[in-house]
């Protein structure tokens, strides 16, 4: 990534669910992205002749942007005021930028994109089911929920109706059977279709989203790990799976004020400086929210978002025998690990990308830190919902204190504090 704040610059791309190492590995059954090595600045993947710009706090923008007639294409507040301009040298605006007391960053607004494996045939593995297991047919092959000890969990909550979790992603298929009518719809800012629609136009955030509250007990299809709670659709990924770092940061930033108390973000980038998905990252948790990020999908360093661990949950993968996900990053960063391989839930009930790659329409399995990372964040809305006086500091310390080690005793770098539990946390 692309940053400068009032230092030297550092470049290098940002995807979604990526991590810190070039490979064109692909991954059977799910969600795998790519990135270059490092490049020059010039090369950098960046949206053309765009430029984020972040205030100093107490400052403004306005007077810098007016007086070199930019355009502003875009804008959100935290503390402190974002702008996304237009210019057509963004390396001359961004010194001038930085030489100007009301500026505090300045970096081109870098692009990623969603990279997916074609599907394998295979049997989607099937376990015996213990505890409260609700009617739904394909409920025995979600080998994840009862990995967690999901049933467990059930008999003390299912989830607070009136609790929100935010999925910035590609947008919710909010008809799908298993979604409808637990969906509030946010905003869509790729600029395609409506500002107020955020429906799915990829299929990765569909599937994330019925992770953490798909119904139960309604005799359809799958079950999510926290059934009962509502799902905010943030969409910021394209209907081509890509996406910028602005159109995220202005998702997260929305998602807070529209009541989100956990956000999740099956996305990210390299493990690189990254000032405005820390700066908001920090803003976010000042009020309250609990932010969940994946790890990355490139068996290397945690990436960005997730490697701000003190603001994000950074999620690894494991597989059906408690062991790393062959393609799970890793590294201090990590909070827990969350089955990642296998992964089956909903995808949109209409023809999206997803499908080109072999993933059926309505319910389809995938692996990926994207899968994990709702795990926990449906995890964390159970253990909210059982103990809701509780801050976003002491749910994610539950979590951690009762997953199963699975590594060395206390932290480590493969599986954080260990597989989440969620019977336990809920306790």
């Amino acid at each position: 990534m692309s940053f400068i704040r009032k230092t030297t610059a550092l470049s290098s791309a940002i995807l979604v669910a990526a991590c810190a190492a070039p490979s064109t590995t692909n991954l059977t059954g799910g969600m795998i992205q790519r990135f270059a090595a490092p490049q020059t600045e010039a090369k950098a993947p960046a949206e053309p002749n765009q430029l984020i710009l972040r205030a100093k706090p107490g400052q403004s923008l306005k007077a810098f942007t007016a007086k070199r007639g930019l355009k502003v294409i875009g804008s959100f507040t935290t503390d402190v005021e974002h702008v996304l301009v237009e210019t057509s040298d963004v390396e001359g605006m961004t010194k001038s930028a930085l030489a100007d007391p009301a500026v505090d960053v300045a970096t081109p607004n870098l692009t990623f994109q969603l990279n997916i494996p074609n599907a394998v045939p295979g049997s989607q593995p099937k376990v015996p089911m213990t505890g409260k297991c609700p009617n739904d047919p394909m409920f025995d092959q979600q080998w994840s929920l009862e990995k967690v000890g999901a049933c467990q969990a059930w008999e003390t909550t299912m989830g607070d109706e009136k609790l929100i979790v935010a999925v910035v992603d590609t947008g919710v298929d909010y008809n799908h059977p298993d979604l409808k009518g637990k969906v509030i719809k946010g905003l869509n800012n790729t600029g395609e279709g409506a500002k107020d629609d955020p429906i799915d136009g990829f299929g990765h955030g569909t599937h994330v989203a019925g992770i953490i509250a798909a119904s139960a007990n309604n005799g359809v299809g799958v079950a999510g790990v926290a059934p009962n709670v509502k799902i905010l659709a943030e969409k910021v990924l394209s209907s081509k799976g890509g996406g910028n770092l602005f159109n995220i940061a202005a998702g997260v930033q929305h998602a807070v004020k529209a009541g989100a108390k956990i956000i999740n973000e099956s996305l990210g980038g390299p493990a690189v400086q990254d000032p405005i998905s820390s700066g908001v990252g920090a803003w976010a948790v000042k009020r309250g929210v609990l932010l969940v990020a994946a790890a990355g999908n490139l068996n290397n360093a945690v990436g960005t978002p997730a490697r701000f661990s003190d603001y994000y949950m950074a999620v690894a993968a494991s597989d059906e025998n408690d062991q790393k996900a062959t393609f799970s990053c890793f590294g201090p960063e990590l909070s827990v690990a969350s089955p990642g391989t296998h992964i089956l839930n909903t995808t949109p009930t209409y023809h999206v990308p997803l499908n080109d790659h072999g993933y059926a329409q309505n319910y389809a399995s995938l692996n990926g830190t994207s899968m994990a990372t709702p795990l926990t964040a449906g995890v964390a809305a159970l253990t909210w919902s059982a103990h809701p006086g509780w801050t976003w500091q002491q749910v994610r310390t539950q979590i951690e204190k009762t997953s199963v080690d699975l590594g060395t005793a206390g932290k480590d770098n493969l599986f954080g504090f260990g597989r989440i539990n969620a019977a336990a946390a809920v306790k």
